[in-house]
Parts: C-alpha cells; sequence; structure tokens
C-alpha cells in the first residue's frame, strides 16, 4: 500500500493500463479507438469536434485516428449543414462499427467486474467519487 496519490495512481493506472490493452489486442483494436467506439455507441453519432473534447484530444489527433477507423470499417463521417449554415462533421458507427462496440462493452464490463472484485456497490461509487474530486481538483489552477 502507499502512501502517495502518485504512486496509488501510478500503479493502478499501469495495471489497468495493461489489462486493458490485452484486452483491446484481442478485438483488433489499438490504443485510441476503444474510447471512441464507446462513445459512440452511447450517444449514436456525434459532431466530430465534441467527440474530440469527449476524448480529451485535439481535433487533428481525432482526425487521424478516425482515418484509420473508417478505413476498418467500423465508423462512418458525414458532413452535415448546421441551422447557421456551418458545415460540421458527424461521426456514426457502422453496423460492424456497432457489433464491435457491443464487444467492447461487454469486455470492458468483464474488466470492471475483475478490477472492482471484493468490492461493494458503495465502495465502488465512493472510489469513483473520490477519483473524480481529485481530477476535478489537479485540474483547478
Amino acid at each position: 500500500m502507499y502512501d502517495k496519490l502518485f504512486l496509488a495512481l501510478l500503479e493502478s493506472s499501469s495495471a489497468h493500463a495493461e489489462a486493458s490493452r490485452a484486452v483491446f489486442s484481442v478485438l483488433g483494436l489499438s490504443a485510441g479507438q476503444p474510447k471512441v467506439l464507446y462513445i459512440l455507441r452511447r450517444t449514436g453519432g456525434i459532431v466530430q469536434k465534441e467527440l474530440a473534447a469527449l476524448c480529451n484530444v485535439k481535433e487533428s489527433t481525432l482526425t487521424v485516428l478516425l482515418g484509420k477507423i473508417e478505413r476498418a470499417g467500423l465508423v462512418r463521417r458525414e458532413r452535415r449543414r448546421t441551422a447557421g449554415g456551418k458545415s460540421s462533421v458527424v461521426v456514426s458507427l457502422t453496423e460492424e462499427g456497432a457489433a464491435m462496440a457491443e464487444r467492447l462493452e461487454n469486455e470492458v464490463e468483464a474488466l470492471e467486474a475483475r478490477g472492482f472484485s471484493g468490492f461493494s456497490r458503495e465502495e465502488r461509487e465512493a472510489l469513483l467519487s473520490m477519483l473524480a474530486r481529485v481530477t476535478r481538483n489537479l485540474k483547478e489552477k
């Protein structure tokens, strides 16, 4: 057990990343792809700019990532006009992408169960709440 937050978070993050990579590689997904597919499954489709914000990446980074996912046949991008006459790109899952996102969600749920093994519902909620507070505190300047 660690007495410093940074050590505990680094160890936990490393263990989670290793377990996640193993799951994602079996699905044939690279590092940034699972988050995109997960969000698209939840939203049903979203403006690319909003997706970049949710993924916490630059729009240019997301554009490159989406190109790879699109070539794999998992997503489609459609240019649409907004009410103000501006153009935006909406990203959504293809049928194959929806199937992959469902498989991904099942694997993520299994990983969550493994990570929270032995935790009560209350402990799980408390941990997630505390981590959210740590994140907010560290983002404040």
